[in-house]
């Protein structure tokens, strides 16, 4: 059985996984208030510090990753953002209207797979 490699598919992937963090910390650097003021209202500890510490982490993880250089570190730095965040933003559980419940529930499994992405990135790089 002839095996076929799959690697020309690393640059896409990164692409595509780099690009969620790469945007959003651009958008959080660029609406840092209305960023931070979210944060505030979802009873974030120092909302301006997290907003702060979200838009290094997105962006010199997101950089690591998409110029393969140091892959590792930026996985697992996307990886620390991302995990921690759902838990903080999407409590879908204190929800009471449906739809609002099953958006925060989607943006939590988002995050989550997001954070399953990185560590399979920082695992194979």
């Amino acid at each position: 059985m002839t095996q076929i490699s799959l690697s020309f598919l690393w640059l896409p992937g990164r692409l595509l996984f780099v690009s969620y963090f790469l945007a959003l910390g651009m958008s959080h650097l660029v609406f840092f208030p209305e960023h931070a003021r979210v944060l505030k209202m979802k009873e974030v500890p120092l909302p301006r510090c997290a907003t702060l510490l979200t838009i290094v982490m997105m962006l010199s993880g997101g950089a690591l990753v998409l110029f393969d250089w140091q892959t590792r570190i930026g996985a697992l730095i996307l990886f620390c953002i991302i995990f921690p965040a759902p838990f903080f933003l999407h409590r879908f559980w204190k929800e009471t209207d449906a739809y609002m419940r099953l958006s925060e529930f989607a943006h939590l499994m988002k995050d989550l797979s997001l954070a399953g992405a990185a560590l399979i990135v920082a695992m194979i790089s």
